[in-house]
């Protein structure tokens, strides 16, 4: 069922000065791509488009439309283009994640959700993607759809060498030459900000007896003090299996690394061990003579001992 949006809203056209002052992001279906079985998979163009410029920072195909793909593409545009002051988005679950809010916060994002059935307001990216059905996807050969990274290449070259250098109706100039002229204030990262811990996905988990901890399907192995305790995994969902990071009370701990269950078969175990050593023959005690049982004492034995001075 379509919304029929009330003719009485009021609509403005927007449109800010600078480059960085808004970022703009949407997913957009795209043409079916091979994955690593061979199989053909169907993909999801994510991009950003910024507002002032109609500048390109990022786009790439995925074959999800999940928030680990849109952060990653985030990240790229950050890196290229630097930090936006503003970024607006969909209400896609992607965009309504608590990862986002939380990354948005970090880099001093504003994060902005456009309202449900209000599609003009993300007019500037959906005129994007029609230009990249119109363009770019009749371009496109079997060559191109071998993988993500084939259809990526492909992309990419056509941002950088078509679109940007071609003259925007909007702008009267291209959108290389429009960044030039308004992009002084962009604030890209500091030299020594860390954007790929930045951007890690974080989940608790509680240490089980075993000194594990289950992640994706996966257990990784941590350290026997912390069991029982209640950990945070940060961790690249889309690097599963390498090492994640693992902090407790806000301070990292270690790196754990997923858990070889053969090699720990040969691992010596941190609690004291109950194996049964053998006995030094010169301290060995005879057994046999010990538990020999004793013969009752007699009332004869006892005379004996008083004679003795036992009694």
């Amino acid at each position: 069922t379509r919304k029929i949006t009330s003719p009485d809203r009021d609509h403005r056209r927007f449109a800010y000065l600078n480059a960085g002052d808004l970022f703009m992001s949407d997913v957009m279906y795209g043409p079916a791509v091979r994955k690593n079985d061979g199989r053909k998979r169907k993909t999801y163009l994510i991009a950003f488009i910024d507002d002032a410029t109609r500048v390109i920072p990022y786009a790439a195909f995925a074959h999800s439309e999940n928030t680990a793909a849109f952060m990653e593409v985030l990240k790229q545009a950050v890196l290229r283009r630097g930090i936006p002051m503003r970024l607006f988005v969909d209400n896609g679950s992607a965009f309504r994640s608590q990862h986002l809010s939380l990354v948005c916060a970090k880099l001093g994002i504003t994060l902005i959700h456009a309202r449900p059935y209000h599609a003009a307001a993300k007019g500037k990216i959906e005129r994007w993607f029609r230009t990249v059905r119109l363009q770019f996807l009749p371009m496109l050969s079997e060559k191109h759809m071998l993988n993500l990274k084939a259809i990526n290449r492909a992309l990419w070259t056509y941002i950088e060498t078509e679109y940007h250098r071609s003259p925007h109706r909007s702008l009267c100039e291209t959108p290389l030459d429009r960044w030039a002229r308004v992009g002084e204030k962009v604030r890209y990262p500091e030299p020594g900000d860390d954007l790929d811990d930045l951007f890690l996905f974080e989940s608790k988990r509680k240490v089980q007896k075993d000194r594990t901890v289950s992640l994706n399907g996966m257990a990784y192995e941590i350290d026997a003090s912390l069991v029982g305790e209640t950990v945070t995994l940060r961790y690249n969902p889309s690097e599963q299996g390498k090492e994640i990071k693992v902090c407790h009370n806000g301070r990292f701990v270690q790196k754990a690394k997923l858990v070889d269950t053969y090699a720990n078969c040969f691992v010596k175990r941190d609690r004291p061990s109950k194996t049964i050593e053998a006995l030094d023959p010169e301290k060995a005690v005879d057994h046999k003579r010990e538990s020999r049982p004793k013969q009752p004492v007699t009332s004869a034995d006892l005379r004996s001992r008083k004679g003795d001075g036992y009694v």
